[in-house]
């Protein structure tokens, strides 16, 4: 819908100074949104005073500022990597702190709290970063089909035979499954989060092997067999941000 106009204001808040942008449009109510980098947008009817606009932003300036945090927050988990010493990773809900050590075996393994990297060349970030991902590769073959043989095990009594398990980078899923070819294929970057977040994620796709579908009877069959779906569905989007 087209603005009849546009200015940026400035209003007194609970939470501060806050500036947002107003357009005047033929809509019905005063509309307000919080865009990705964190600034604010307000349409309203042309004729609604300024006063009135105010007050309903001052009404969810609380909102406001948690959508801010959380967007920031969200950029930061998206940036990439930069496997610089002291960078934390997530693997399995829990941070890892990259510990860089000069050797002239090269390997990368999990001590602790830390992921240790060996490295001939400590600046070499390429070399880091293939070593890096080698070690989440093999963790996600290992954690991924553990996960799949319990769940499978599970679902035998529906007739449904273990499938084939892919894994691979997606921007948008975080599995899908092939029913008619009995492949399952997951997300890289499950393997950060919770173990519990990935069982709900392998259940979710063998239901598909019984209904290819989100009918009400798929969701009836996910309830049954991972009655806390719903959490650790919200678990998930908020520990890896894809």
């Amino acid at each position: 819908m087209k603005a009849l106009s546009t200015e940026t204001r400035c209003v007194m808040t609970p939470h501060g100074a806050m500036d947002y942008t107003l357009e005047r449009k033929k809509v019905k109510n005063i509309n307000l949104r919080v865009r990705h980098d964190g600034s604010v947008y307000v349409s309203a009817p042309k004729r609604v005073p300024v006063r009135e606009i105010e007050s309903f932003i001052i009404s969810r300036s609380e909102y406001i500022r948690r959508a801010a945090v959380y967007f920031a927050e969200r950029d930061v988990k998206k940036a990439p990597p930069g496997y610089t010493d002291g960078e934390r990773f997530m693997y399995l809900g829990k941070p890892l702190r990259l510990n860089i050590i000069a050797d002239s075996r090269e390997y990368a393994d999990m001590c602790g709290d830390e992921l240790q990297v060996h490295v001939r060349d400590s600046e070499n970030t390429a070399r880091i970063k293939k070593l890096t991902g080698d070690w989440y590769s093999r963790r996600c073959s290992e954690v991924f089909g553990e996960i799949v043989a319990e769940v499978g095990g599970r679902f035998r009594k529906y007739g449904v035979a273990l499938p084939q398990l892919k894994i691979r980078s997606m921007t948008s899923r975080w599995g899908s499954c092939h029913y008619t070819k009995g492949i399952i294929t997951l997300n890289r970057r499950l393997i950060e989060a919770p173990r519990h977040c990935i069982e709900h994620v392998v259940t979710h796709e063998f239901c598909h092997f019984i209904h290819p579908n989100h009918s009400k009877d798929f969701y009836a069959l996910l309830g049954k067999e991972f009655p806390d779906w719903r959490a650790s569905k919200n678990e998930l989007e908020r520990t890896v941000i894809l």
